[in-house]
């Protein structure tokens, strides 16, 4: 057991040195915007996370290869960071810091909340992020019916 934990570490350290400096910046970047989605949504009320989430959601005028090329590297960073952290960091929280993340770099993008029944007929809850008709977070979303979208009223 402990020598597979120290082959993966290893192994992870191998493949964070081969990103280089700017995926080391995104990394860190993940790791503190993940820490602030967990603060917030330990400290604000449900509607004010969500229509935090509908002004992050405004449209820019036009999309730019810019844009897809930094929604690509959230996409790569904040799932890889948040199943390595020490503490919750569910789908939620990983559309939400992803979603700030691109605001701040001005880009838009859509937090969804859906549901589906399992093929045992649990109930399943299901957060991710769109932007420009890509997943950033959240991977297969398949079955899931959104329920909370930017324009469903609050």
């Amino acid at each position: 057991m402990a020598k597979q934990l120290i082959r993966h570490l290893l192994q992870d350290m191998g493949r964070v040195l081969r990103l280089g400096p700017s995926g080391w910046h995104d990394l860190l970047r993940a790791m503190l915007e993940l820490a602030l989605a967990r603060y917030r949504l330990g400290a604000q009320q449900p509607r004010q996370l969500l229509q935090q989430a509908r002004q992050f959601s405004q449209p820019r005028p036009s999309a730019t290869l810019r844009d897809g090329v930094i929604a690509q590297r959230v996409a790569f960073a904040i799932p890889r960071v948040a199943a390595r952290l020490p503490w919750r960091a569910d789908c939620f929280i990983q559309a939400m810091a992803a979603q700030r993340w691109l605001q701040r770099k001005g880009i838009a993008s859509a937090l969804m909340i859906g549901t589906r029944k399992d093929q045992y007929g649990t109930f399943q809850a299901h957060a991710w992020l769109t932007c420009n008709e890509q997943i950033i977070t959240g991977g297969d979303i398949s079955g899931y019916v959104p329920l909370v979208t930017p324009e469903t009223a609050l």
